[in-house]
């Protein structure tokens, strides 16, 4: 005569059920690892924007060209794009004699972030001295640990 199957006794089930749980989460961490906090990637960003214009006002195309992503791309004040080898040159050839960062905002949203802010800079070409006030957004991508700038757009303030 054949033996029935023995069915295991609920409680030793929830016994086996409480054990697999509490060995799985010993293994796993019980949070995961912190993120950058904001407050230390907007200090990072503004930083980086004041270098940004610092190379700009100084004629400085190694220090831009490490802020920027070789793909960035940029809406200039007269509403033309204008990739980084462009703004390179304009960097190499600027005639910018003074320029002042006004207050930034940081916005972050995991690895990208956008910056808005405003400056003032003032050039003499042929002469001729201009003072001029803008306004402009930079947002920027965490790669490979490092945050660059992808976009960029300006406006001049009349």
């Amino acid at each position: 005569m054949k033996m029935p199957k023995r069915v295991a006794a609920p409680h030793r089930l929830i016994a086996h059920i409480c054990f697999l749980s509490s060995l799985l989460s010993a293994t796993v961490p019980a949070q995961p690892p912190q993120a950058e906090p904001d407050a230390a990637i907007s200090q990072t960003l503004q930083a980086m924007e004041r270098a940004w214009l610092n190379a700009e006002k100084n004629h400085d195309v190694a220090t831009f060209e490490k802020i920027v992503a070789d793909d960035w791309i940029a809406i200039t004040p007269d509403g033309k794009s204008q990739t980084k080898a462009e703004r390179a040159a304009e960097i190499r050839n600027s005639h910018t004699v003074s320029a002042t960062m006004g207050p930034m905002k940081v916005r972050v949203f995991g690895d990208t972030a956008v910056v808005t802010g405003t400056d003032d800079e003032t050039t003499v070409e042929n002469g001729k001295k201009s003072s001029d006030h803008y306004v402009w957004t930079d947002v920027f991508v965490k790669r490979n640990g490092k945050w660059l700038a992808v976009a960029s757009q300006t406006a001049q303030i009349k």
